[in-house]
């Protein structure tokens, strides 16, 4: 069966461009113009990931909308936005938003469908972990109650599955690695894989990585700020 995949974007020629270019490598695809038609669309036919943009006509925040009613009604998809403000998304996207990836336009066509393909292939891996069983994950770094598997990108706590954005992955495995030595914000920032990320955004990402690891109802203290540096990994 062919991944589904939907599209949220206003403009009506860019979104025939983006339909066509993944169905040519071999997905279907639903497309939406509006936050309404969009959270309708996707209830009636739920895709296997959402292809966002941010701005829906006059809506300067239509694509934050549509992200955060996905999440709080519980869709667990993979989101990637869609966006030409570079200087604002990365900002937001670490305070409020659950998306997994944003790409700024113009984007190669070519370069989307593999973005694609490897959120699809994470989301698989993810779901079959959780299936599994956290205690069952062994690849990758493990100390005491945390378990982090990179190639699944996949992390639990005290045997409960932590549901975080790949860039808060991606920073929290770069701090953890980088142990009590600490990691700076430079490190930090290219550890995101993401263009001009501010060391408040960065700063956000692990406010939000923080607060995830507390609403398991757990005490988390290993990820130390090292002031006017970055931060440090203390083990428990």
């Amino acid at each position: 069966m062919k991944p589904r995949i939907a599209i949220v974007e206003d403009d009506i020629d860019q979104q025939q461009n983006y339909a066509d270019a993944l169905q040519r490598k071999g997905f279907e695809t639903r497309c939406y113009a509006s936050v309404n038609e969009a959270l309708l669309g996707i209830s009636h036919e739920r895709p296997d990931l959402v292809l966002l943009d941010v701005v829906l006509g006059e809506d300067s925040e239509g694509g934050f909308t549509i992200c955060r009613k996905l999440l709080d009604r519980g869709d667990n998809l993979p989101i990637i936005f869609l966006t030409d403000r570079s200087d604002e998304i990365d900002q937001v996207f670490g305070l409020r938003l659950g998306a997994w990836d944003y790409q700024t336009k113009p984007i190669s066509l070519a370069l989307l469908a593999e973005r694609i393909k490897s959120l699809l292939r994470i989301h698989s891996a993810r779901a079959g972990s959780q299936e599994l069983g956290s205690q069952k994950v062994t690849a990758g770094l493990n100390q005491a109650d945390l378990i982090i598997d990179e190639d699944k990108s996949f992390v639990s706590w005290q045997g409960q599955t932590l549901a975080l954005t790949l860039t808060e992955f991606r920073i929290l495995v770069a701090i953890m690695k980088a142990g009590a030595e600490g990691i700076d914000y430079q490190a930090l920032s290219e550890s995101t894989m993401q263009r001009m990320v501010t060391n408040g955004t960065i700063n956000s990402h692990v406010k939000n990585i923080r607060k995830k690891f507390h609403a398991l109802g757990h005490e988390f203290t290993n990820i130390r700020n090292k002031p006017g540096f970055g931060y440090r990994w203390e083990k428990a």
